[in-house]
């Protein structure tokens, strides 16, 4: 898994979020609201060449319509595993990472604190919790790499 993980980091990280079709980001938005989807069809369009993003950043903040990301749709359809694959299979960190949330640049923990905020109670427990796992070495072994 570590080195799909390596390859979505090379693949993403010289491309731009502008070579993104339209049709290439619908499936991303509805994948993202769709449980383990998200990892599965990112793998597929990395195997085929056809994901041209610069980064996992980018790739979440593609815009979904309606105001929504592919992050905001991930975190308010309470998307766990589509979540850890965007932090921890593409390498990205809770504190450094960052995500465009309503016109503004945020960490990934900010932004997923700031939907809570604005949505339902299932939604700020999920996110409570989600960060508190993914801040967790047993979970998150990114933060083992990253701590040396």
């Amino acid at each position: 898994m570590r080195i799909l993980a390596g390859a979505v980091l090379l693949a993403c990280a010289s491309m731009s979020q502008a070579q993104v079709d339209q049709s290439v980001a619908g499936q991303l938005c509805l994948a993202a609201t769709e449980d383990s989807a998200f990892g599965v069809l990112v793998d597929g369009f990395i195997e085929r060449d056809e994901l041209d993003v610069s980064g996992g950043e980018e790739l979440l903040s593609l815009q979904c319509g309606q105001g929504q990301t592919v992050f905001s749709r991930m975190v308010l359809n309470r998307q766990a595993e589509n979540l850890e694959y965007a932090v921890i299979d593409m390498g990205l960190s809770l504190s450094s990472s960052h995500v465009q949330l309503n016109g503004k640049s945020l960490t990934l923990s900010d932004a997923m604190k700031s939907l809570a905020d604005e949505s339902d109670a299932e939604t700020r427990e999920f996110v409570d919790s989600y960060l508190q796992d993914l801040a967790d070495e047993d979970f998150n072994p990114n933060l083992l790499l990253t701590l040396k």
